[in-house]
């Protein structure tokens, strides 16, 4: 008979179980894998026979496999990832099922035709990470799309928001809605006309003001921004609960410690010497975490919405939060001097920062102060501020002492120490952009970093000793053929990966320790990330190589990931083992959770990142024809790809519009050759450009190099580089 300890799985999970391996599963494996013993045998082998028979699987004597009705589908363009995928939705999936993301990706150039909203046939080649193979473009299109309208005489023109290339439609006279220029709205396609022409169903807003701009990557990859009135009634409702069982932190003083900018604060840290005397210069810290479980029952409408969403995606005017405000900005969010509930982790670290012991448990409590990153920094090194001396001497000095420690496990670790520059858009009071500048790193942020690793390793070593289904973070090492091909680029600076012995953290910290010497030392960065994996969420654990750790989970973000919710979930199962289940989830489930999730998340990234860039190119348009340096950081047969230094922002130098000479592209040493004057633009070179175009709607800047670079070229910075 099954488990006492999990219930009788349904058809629906022993679908979902058959579907998520590769290749063909025997019948006995099915029962192991749900525990199913003795007479209850027979009542599996009833069940799959009612699948087959219904067709959702295939039947091959014992064994079982997935029905190939994933192999073809129909997708809707959504939009594009940072990897050149399409990212697409079908358009037909089982009804009890949440719709997934399907990356799509051509051998051709053939994907250039699609805009978003198109129709597509794909054929799946990965069920498991849901990639697809591009077959054919589809005729028919959905009946709605989104763009910005320019006024054409009596009607206009419908311009995509399409990055690849410039795609517009007519509005006829009589079709506008009463549309102005430069306004973002939605369309439908005229019947009997379709492909031809277009009318305006509603106004979004102005691509003149700077609020509207997030509007574009909400309605391009449809993120869900609205909630339903059941989610926000059960929000509003939600209430602090009393001490009851919980532990009493409320006098310990703990503190959020965020950006300026933040806007939800589900984190507080502390830290004091241990007293032990076994642990001499030893630290206990905690880490208090939202409790977001205590109001997100699973299966609820709050449940419902957050899993939908995955994730909060963070705009530079907005976020679209997973959680209504009511949580996210409130009950979960831990303000000073007001009683939260909290799921906390106490961990005793040793002088070397290795972790000793920890223990979960759910409390209350009452954070002390609400710091900022250039706050806590500022206290630390003795500058003046307006914190009290108290929350100096006994957080921020034991904080800062306990990272200490933590760096020493971090060094001896070894981490890939990757730490990429990010830039931060600056809005004023009208929601224009101010400025554009490189976000600081400060020890403070590497502090509450190393802090939150160590709750999540916590997390992650306490459900495995407890031997519980956890959701982790996992990490793959890299693919042979990324590993190759950065090979042979490197080999172009005189840098090196060894052959012949599994590639690890160190191999790249060597490199991108080497790569300081390299006017592309940038370049050289954003390669070495790229050959890495995606990182992406599974219940099955194959360490994380990003962090050189065996186990690992996300725990400390629960207002924002969907993903640490279920870790809440699975800690307060074992810690408390309440009456009514906390952790309804099987491992099929999980499975299924991991992949949405994984691309939700993918997706955010992509609608963030395009966002900045339309962000950045509207700031930037006032100043078309201005003179900034700039540092190649990409070169291809069809142009060179900059970043400026004053504010990060990048663009492109099209080969074409370099009208002095025509230029021919080196792969191998990473540069292009002027064919007549020998003009050279290497990998790394810096040099002077002028701001040539910019686009909001696209996210593009084009620039042109105003004169002769500055830095040597490759060759001589080479050959100083050896001496």
């Amino acid at each position: 008979m099954a488990s006492s300890s999990q219930k009788f799985p349904s058809s629906e999970d022993i679908l979902a179980f058959i579907n998520s391996h590769e290749g063909e599963i025997r019948r006995r494996e099915i029962a192991q894998a749900f525990h199913i013993k003795g007479s209850d045998r027979i009542i599996l082998k009833q069940m799959l026979k009612e699948l087959v028979e219904k067709q959702a699987i295939q039947q091959r004597g014992k064994y079982y496999q997935r029905k190939d009705r994933l192999n073809l589908l129909v997708v809707k363009i959504m939009g594009v990832d940072e990897e050149g995928y399409l990212l697409c939705s079908p358009e037909i999936w089982p009804e009890h099922e949440e719709k997934p993301l399907i990356r799509v990706f051509s051998k051709s150039n053939k994907i250039n035709t699609l805009n978003p909203e198109d129709l597509a046939l794909v054929r799946l080649k990965d069920q498991k990470s849901l990639v697809a193979e591009f077959v054919r473009k589809l005729d028919e299109k959905t009946n709605r799309v989104m763009g910005v309208f320019e006024i054409d005489g009596e009607g206009g023109r419908l311009i995509l928001p399409e990055k690849r290339r410039k795609v517009e439609y007519l509005i006829p006279a009589g079709q506008t809605f009463n549309a102005q220029q430069n306004d973002l709205v939605e369309a439908e396609w005229i019947q009997g006309r379709r492909g031809e022409s277009l009318k305006i169903t509603k106004i979004l807003g102005s691509l003149n003001t700077p609020k509207s701009i997030s509007l574009i990557a909400i309605h391009t990859y449809e993120l869900p921004h609205e909630f339903s009135p059941q989610s926000i009634d059960l929000a509003e409702k939600a209430e602090v609960p009393p001490l009851g069982r919980r532990e009493d932190l409320r006098k310990v003083p703990l503190v959020t410690i965020d950006d300026e900018d933040a806007r939800d604060f589900d984190d507080a840290v502390w830290a004091s010497p241990d007293p032990d005397p076994k642990n001499p210069n030893g630290w206990h810290l905690i880490v208090a975490i939202a409790d977001v479980s205590a109001y997100v029952t699973p299966k609820d409408a709050l449940d419902h919405e957050a899993y939908r969403r995955g994730n909060s995606v963070y705009f530079p005017d907005r976020v679209v939060p997973m959680l209504p405000e009511a949580l996210s900005n409130n009950i979960c969010s831990l303000k000073p001097h007001e009683d939260r509930a909290c799921l906390a982790v106490h961990l005793w670290i040793n002088q070397q920062g290795r972790l000793l012991r920890h223990t979960f448990t759910r409390a209350l409590m009452r954070s002390a102060a609400r710091l900022t990153y250039t706050k806590a920094q500022a206290a630390f090194e003795g500058h003046k501020t307006d914190l009290p001396y108290d929350i100096i001497k006994q957080v921020i000095r034991p904080l800062y002492g306990a990272y200490k420690a933590l760096c020493s496990e971090r060094d001896k670790r070894g981490p890939l120490d990757l730490d990429m520059p990010e830039e931060r858009i600056y809005l004023d009071e009208k929601g224009q952009v101010s400025k554009i500048a490189p976000r600081p790193r400060l020890t403070s942020h590497r502090l509450i970093e190393e802090f939150m690793i160590l709750a999540n390793v916590a997390a992650a070593i306490e459900l495995e000793t407890r031997q519980h289904l956890c959701m982790y973070r996992v990490h793959d090492e890299p693919s042979l053929e990324k590993v190759d091909a950065l090979r042979e680029f490197l080999k172009g600076f005189d840098l090196s990966l060894p052959k012949g012995q599994a590639i690890r953290p160190k191999v790249f910290n060597y490199i991108l320790e080497k790569a300081k010497e390299s006017p592309a030392q940038a370049a050289i960065h954003q390669l070495v990330l790229r050959a890495q994996a995606q990182a992406v969420y599974s219940p099955e654990n194959i360490g994380h190589f990003g962090l050189n750790l065996p186990r690992y989970c996300h725990f400390t973000s629960p207002i924002r990931r969907y993903a640490d919710l279920i870790v809440h979930r699975a800690l307060v199962e074992v810690i408390e083992k309440p009456k009514v289940q906390a952790f309804p989830y099987t491992l099929p489930q999980l499975k299924a959770i991991a992949e949405h999730i994984s691309i939700t998340e993918r997706v955010a990234a992509s609608a963030e990142r395009e966002t900045t860039e339309r962000y950045v190119a509207a700031y930037l348009k006032d100043k078309i024809g201005e003179n900034f340096m700039a540092r190649i950081n990409g070169v291809t047969e069809f142009a060179m790809f900059v970043t400026i230094e004053e504010n990060g922002a990048d663009g492109i130098i099209p080969l074409r519009l370099l009208g002095d000479d025509y230029y021919i592209y080196d792969q191998k040493k990473q540069r292009v050759v002027g064919r007549r004057k020998k003009r050279i633009y290497t990998l790394g070179d810096r040099l002077k450009v002028t701001l040539h175009e910019a686009e909001p709607l696209l996210g593009g800047l084009t620039f042109l190099p105003v004169q002769e670079k500055i830095a040597a070229d490759h060759k001589n910075t080479r050959r100083k580089n050896r001496r």
